[in-house]
């Protein structure tokens, strides 16, 4: 993973696949947190400031625990608005399909104790 910032990217109620990779221009950017559903964090990477709406179940995850560690490092813990993660738009997209695919065998895995 490379880069820092980040820009537009929503991610609806539904948590599918083509959901977390579908976009919106940054001009998105000036939503408030009432934009956002319970349960679900708005992040932005990239250099464009690209905005994500993610289940915040992902921020536990194995890639996310990184990146989380390298936010603190580069910007701190006092953020103000979103919270910025150092990761290009195309690697945050990978991230997000990888988590998406353990996230559903998480539940795959619960649902047959």
């Amino acid at each position: 993973m490379s880069g820092k910032s980040c820009s537009t990217r929503e991610f609806a109620k539904d948590d599918s696949r083509e959901t977390l990779l579908s976009g919106q221009s940054s001009i998105s950017r000036n939503r408030s947190v009432k934009d956002i559903p319970k349960g679900f964090v708005a992040v932005y990477v990239g250099q464009n400031m690209r905005r994500f709406v993610i289940p915040a179940s992902y921020l536990s995850l194995p890639d996310f625990r990184v990146l989380m560690e390298k936010a603190a490092e580069e910007f701190g813990f006092e953020q103000e608005g979103g919270l910025r993660l150092p990761c290009e738009e195309d690697d945050f997209e990978e991230i997000l399909v990888r988590c998406f695919g353990q996230q559903r065998m998480r539940k795959a895995n619960s649902g047959r104790r």
